[in-house]
Parts: C-alpha cells; structure tokens; sequence
C-alpha cells in the first residue's frame, strides 16, 4: 500500500514477476487493487497490489477494511522519499492503515519503504532517512521495520527476500532447509556462505557471508532463461573462481537456485563434492 505513483507496481512486478526495469517504465495506476498468488518451499501467500489514488485508499482503509487488512502477515507500506508535497497524505492514511491492522490482524508486521532513494542527493539521504522514520511512527500494538529501498540496485530485493524469510520459515519444511544449511555451515569451516534464491532473485534462505554472493547469483540468473532454452534446465551447474574464493551455483528443483562460497583454503574438487552432498540433502527436503 502506499499513495499513487510510489512505486508499488514496480516494486510488485520486478520482485514477483520477474519484469526488467524496461518492462515497467511507463506503468499505468492500478485500478482498485490486483491480487497474485506465490508459492515458495510449500508456503503460499497472496500479494495484493492496492491502488494508491485517494478515491481507492479512502475506500481501503475504510468501508473494506475488513476485506484488506484481515489475515494480514506483512503490510508493506511504501514511501516515494522524492517527492515530499505527498509525504503529510502518505502519513494520514499509513495511520488510518496502522489502526485497521490493529482491529483485523494483530501480530501483523508493518515494512515502511523509504523508496526512490536513487532519486535523493547523497547527502540528502541520513537527514530524509531521519525524518521519515520519525513522521511516520508506529502506533501501540504495531511493529514497523524501517527499509531504504530502489529498484535499481540489490535493496528491494533483500527487503523483500527478508519478509519471505519471515514468511516461509512457518512451514515445516523450510524450517528444515534452515536447519540443514546451517549445520552446513557449522560444520565445514571452509565454506563461507550458502543462500538459496528463487529464480526471480529473491533470497529465501542465507547463512553465513552471503553478501559476497549476491552479484554472481545476480550475473548467473539474468542468464538463466536463456541458458535454461538451450539447454536442459535441470542441474545446471557454475563455477567461478577469484583470487580469494570459489564460487559454486546449482539448479536444484528447477526454480530454486544454490549458491555456496567457500575460501580458497579448500581445493576446487573438496567444495564441489561438499555442496554435491548438500544438494542431495536439500533436495530430500525439498
């Protein structure tokens, strides 16, 4: 949720969908509101994209309240930062929003989304930041999570990737992917960091020193469906070697990929029979 022109389409068609950034240039307002269904690690959860002109908000946070914001996990609220004339409306109805989460759904988090930041001076960005959070507080009952986000760098991505995170990890498998991977990585010293993403970028499982893989997970989806055209989609494997690490990704379950780095202190063929034993292990859960 959030007013008109925040952002909020492209948030959901970039993140969800897997549209590119020339897909959704010139994105028409939602009408009313869009609903889509998504299923990771048998969790499923419904995305309603809510339209954010005042005629259709009014109308959310009031004579459909019950409708919007009953059995409410996460409402992402989302904030353009650049365009501060709409920031007092933003806030009037993120509050009324606040007290109907309150009344339909308690226990629910609130993510507010600092966004466009791509948009603000450098320097800009601390005080905004500041002020923002401060504007825009949390009632009694309610839990809000402060996030700085852009389509045009890893940011929203890992927003989103922690509220599947928070998310999945309700089912019963997934908690058992979770425990896998970390005693994964309890136990091999020389394994850095292992994440599991889904096809459309979305990190649904991380631990360790992940943020070293997030730009050839990134390099290794974007050739994804191409590569998956030519050649047969299941367990496709890559290498990539630097100076200090290995870096080893996996195709498992067709839409999931695996992504492990372990420091250059193990030799090449030890990693690869490692995640191998891995893989084997997820997939029985999976």
């Amino acid at each position: 949720m959030g007013l008109g022109a925040s952002g909020k389409s492209s948030i959901r068609s970039i993140v969800f969908e897997g549209k590119s950034l020339e897909d959704v240039k010139d994105y028409n307002a939602t009408i009313n509101y869009t609903r889509s269904t998504k299923n990771i690690i048998d969790a499923p959860f419904q995305i309603f994209d809510c339209g954010g002109q005042e005629s259709f908000i009014s109308v959310f946070v009031g004579e459909q309240a019950e409708f919007i914001f009953s059995d409410v996990a996460v409402l992402i609220w989302v904030i353009d930062v650049s365009n501060f004339d709409a920031v007092s409306t933003s806030r009037f109805y993120f509050n009324l929003a606040q007290k109907k989460l309150v009344e339909y759904s308690k226990g629910a988090i609130i993510f507010c989304l600092l966004h466009k930041m791509d948009l603000l001076i450098p320097d800009m960005k601390k005080n905004v930041n500041e002020t923002i959070e401060s504007y825009f507080s949390p009632i009694a009952g309610v839990e809000i999570k402060y996030r700085s986000t852009s389509i045009f760098d890893q940011s929203i991505y890992n927003v989103v990737g922690e509220m599947i995170q928070a998310l999945i990890l309700k089912s019963t498998k997934a908690q058992s992917v979770s425990g896998a991977i970390e005693e994964f990585i309890k136990t091999h010293d020389e394994m850095a960091g292992v994440a599991i993403y889904t096809d459309d970028g979305l990190p649904v499982f991380e631990e360790g020193d992940t943020d070293r893989i997030i730009l050839p997970a990134n390099l290794w989806l974007a050739s994804y469906d191409r590569l998956s055209k030519e050649y047969h989609r299941e367990g496709m494997k890559t290498i990539l070697e630097t100076e200090n690490y290995i870096f080893v990704f996996r195709n498992i379950k067709s839409e999931l990929l695996l992504s492990g780095i372990a420091r250059k202190i193990a030799p090449l063929q030890y990693v690869l029979v490692k995640m191998e034993q891995l893989e084997e292990i997820l997939n029985k859960l999976l």
